[in-house]
């Protein structure tokens, strides 16, 4: 896995620069890689159950003959592979079509949508979109009796975002050079010790609310403080980091990490799971005083005319088989483990993309900070003007 062979296949695949749900689509060609964490046996090819294509009986809900085309709001490609297509099988009178020309931030995201009442039913969105969304009159609490399937869904992932549909999520981790870094790495604060030494071979995330949290994990304060002062002296942390720094980026960590120009990354777990993938000397820690991460999903909008395809596309779109197809395309972590016979096995089998139940207890996951995020945007600027 980590010889010139494997390094130089997926060499163009790793530098590409690529937004940050284009890298989770791309985690999918883990399934092309050899499995990690188990050895460094051949490739897996195999899925852990059948491939889509069959037919996919869906769970009954109250609108039982859904009619109209539902649109959603959502990243290029980010459905599965076959998602519409079963959808639209499984209830011949409903459709849901992609709209796929985003703003570059949640404001304008939730901007335009208040901005055209109407035209789109669904959202894809982390719980800062969901507060935004609240916050603007944009947001159609979920009738969970017209999704049943939500019982599919872990409880873990539905207490982290209980406002819609969770469909992934991601955490921060410390990932390294572990033929590079000679010294133990098992936490945040090791990054800011070690700094001096490997300076000019770190990179962080450009990620304001995950870069800041890191910070504030460090100090030993909550990722979700909405405590002036204490992001504020999270702040000047950063920026104490910050003249050992090669990059704050939040592309291709992945790359570097692989190709050895980066000794040491705060980067979220698929970037972590593709560096592994293209490199064994990568390794990975959830840094002991405690990671942050964020869960994201499916969020119906008003004021829909079409609430009954929503509802049925919410709850099919749990369906273990089509969830799995949801995951298979997408590469990313997934909150169902209902649907794991349906994953493939080089996902299942890669440890950055799967963390145990004790890691994942050391998670906090993002919430909505209101008006506490002036505070973020002040700290971040002078972060990254410093």
């Amino acid at each position: 896995m980590g010889d010139s062979s494997h390094s130089s296949k997926y060499s163009d695949w790793l530098t590409t620069p690529i937004s940050r749900r284009e890298v989770l689509k791309r985690g999918a060609m883990l399934a092309a890689i050899p499995a990690l964490g188990g050895g460094l046996a051949g490739l897996v090819s195999a899925c852990g159950g059948s491939e889509s294509g069959g037919e996919t009986s869906a769970s009954p809900s109250v609108a039982a003959d859904p009619n109209g085309t539902a649109v959603f709001l959502t990243f290029p490609g980010w459905i599965g592979s076959t998602q519409l297509a079963d959808f639209s099988e499984a209830y011949p009178g409903a459709k849901v079509k992609l709209s796929t020309n985003l703003p570059s931030s949640i404001a304008g995201v939730v901007q335009l949508i208040k901005n055209n009442p109407g035209a789109y039913d669904i959202g894809l969105g982390d719980p800062a979109f969901v507060g935004q969304a609240k916050a603007a009159g944009v947001y159609q609490a979920p009738d969970w009796s017209l999704i049943p399937n939500i019982e599919k869904v872990d409880q873990r992932f539905r207490t982290a975002y209980p406002d819609a549909l969770p469909t992934d999520w991601g955490i921060d981790v410390l990932a390294y050079r572990k033929d590079i870094v000679t010294e133990p790495v098992t936490s945040w604060a090791d990054l800011w010790a070690l700094a001096p030494k490997y300076s000019g071979q770190i990179v962080v995330q450009d990620l304001d609310r995950d870069t800041i949290a890191m910070a504030l994990k460090y100090l030993g304060y909550s990722g979700n403080s909405t405590n002036e002062a204490e992001i504020n002296e999270a702040g000047q942390a950063l920026i104490e980091l910050k003249p050992d720094l090669q990059a704050i980026t939040s592309i291709n960590a992945g790359s570097g990490l692989a190709k050895g120009s980066i000794a040491m990354a705060h980067c979220i777990n698929y970037e972590a799971a593709l560096a592994q993938a293209a490199n064994e000397n990568v390794a990975w820690v959830i840094p002991e005083e405690g990671s942050f991460g964020y869960v994201e999903g499916f969020v119906p909008l008003p004021p829909s005319e079409h609430l009954d395809v929503v509802y049925a596309f919410l709850n099919f779109s749990m369906e273990p088989e089509i969830y799995g197809d949801f995951i298979n395309t997408t590469g990313s972590s997934w909150v169902s483990a209902a649907a794991e016979p349906y994953i493939k096995k080089s996902l299942l089998n890669t440890p950055a993309l799967k963390p145990t139940s004790e890691q994942l207890d050391m998670v906090e996951w993002t919430k909505f900070i209101g008006e506490a995020t002036v505070y973020y945007g002040k700290v971040w600027q002078e972060f990254k003007a410093a």
